[in-house]
């Protein structure tokens, strides 16, 4: 069995190989064998993969109205040309269904957005994950999760959609453990990071809708955080007594946002839609929430002096850093708190934070035209 991958050049041009010479691996007949020449390159996260065959590459292609050597985006920190023909391979690799790829293409434009810091997240000690949350019509078409267990296991398109952008940016924008990702500890979802939104079940406008996108547009969200820390609040009688449980998760100590709301930093709240419509029916609707967690999640200047994120980042211009009791807030204004209805039973939340150095992109799935896609199929129909 490999010890491990080989570290260096590996990861210099695993994939640019891999389009031309995928079908040499159609009458490989030990499928292990594929995996452990693939782990000792470098291609893998680590999990076994689905060898990208000519067949299967094709098979994905169908699905975009793009060339194959259409550059998509340039991703860092490798600044690997991120080509059509590469994020099929990729998304094969995952496990991803053909008709998962331009859901995989969107996410691949939108963490190269700049305001997304793709240099810095993938460079970070900071132990982001890619995080793709997905609105509309396809987000049902496809089976993406929005309800029970939307975290966890047992749905392949969450699992091999998130799957797919983590190898991408491994593959082609060089994202080594150890070397170019620094990560002090990582977690799960750097593995795999996707959900759906809950739309049919809210009763407030769902993320795309509030980004300026029409009701009937399929998204992709991405948002670089840290694993979701549930928060267990089950009997609050008050919207009130409920969301400060949330506050009191979002304004700890040793998170980021705390000491960085003087950067354009986002963070984030996930809530179930039995929790949503029961603020929903105490007269809270989601600015209200917002500009509540926003006065809740702070904390004074004295507890945070000298620990922590202290002095890493400029300080706010509207907070007295001189003030031990001035009050510093996760985030620059209560619009920089995403909040996202998801999950199932119960009024469980979910803190989902940030290193505050970034934003989230939002993009539409659409044809190469920018005309946004009512199906997947319809790319076959073209």
């Amino acid at each position: 069995m490999s010890s491990g991958p080989s570290s260096g050049s590996s990861w210099g041009n695993p994939v640019p190989d891999l389009g031309p010479s995928a079908h040499t691996f159609d009458v490989e007949p030990d499928a292990s064998a594929i995996f452990d020449r693939y782990y000792d390159a470098g291609w893998t996260d680590g999990l076994p993969i689905i060898p990208p065959t000519s067949v299967l590459v094709e098979a994905a292609l169908r699905y975009t109205d793009r060339d194959r050597r259409e550059v998509i985006a340039t991703l860092e920190p490798r600044g690997g040309e991120a080509t059509v023909e590469k994020i099929a391979i990729n998304a094969v690799m995952a496990g991803c269904r053909p008709e998962y790829l331009p859901v995989v293409i969107t996410c691949v434009e939108a963490v190269a957005d700049p305001p997304y810091n793709l240099y810095g997240r993938q460079t970070t000690t900071h132990p982001g994950g890619h995080l793709v949350i997905v609105n509309g019509p396809i987000r049902n078409e496809l089976e993406i999760n929005c309800r029970q267990n939307v975290f966890g296991q047992g749905w392949r398109a969450n699992a091999t959609i998130g799957r797919a952008i983590r190898l991408i940016c491994g593959n082609i924008g060089g994202g080594l453990p150890g070397v170019t990702d620094m990560a002090t500890h990582g977690h799960p979802g750097k593995y795999s990071y996707c959900i759906g939104e809950d739309e049919e079940n809210t009763p407030w406008s769902s993320l795309h809708i509030e980004r300026g996108l029409p009701v009937a547009t399929s998204s992709v969200t991405v948002f670089c955080a840290e694993g979701p820390h549930n928060i267990n609040d089950l009997v609050s009688q008050t919207p009130d007594v409920y969301l400060e449980s949330a506050a009191s998760a979002m304004r700890h100590l040793g998170a980021n946002g705390v000491y960085r709301s003087g950067v354009e930093g986002e963070q984030m709240l996930v809530v179930t839609s039995e929790a949503a419509n029961w603020l929903d029916q105490h007269g809270w609707d989601k600015e209200r929430v917002r500009d509540y967690i926003y006065q809740r999640a702070q904390n004074p200047v004295g507890a945070l002096r000298n620990r922590g994120g202290w002095g890493t980042v400029i300080p706010p211009d509207f907070v007295d850093m001189d003030d031990d009791n001035a009050m510093m807030p996760i985030v620059p204004r209560p619009s920089n708190i995403l909040l996202v209805v998801a999950g199932g039973y119960g009024r469980h939340m979910n803190a989902v934070l940030s290193s505050a150095y970034n934003l989230s992109v939002t993009r539409p799935i659409a044809f190469k035209d920018g005309e946004p896609v009512a199906s997947v199929q319809d790319f076959l129909r073209r």
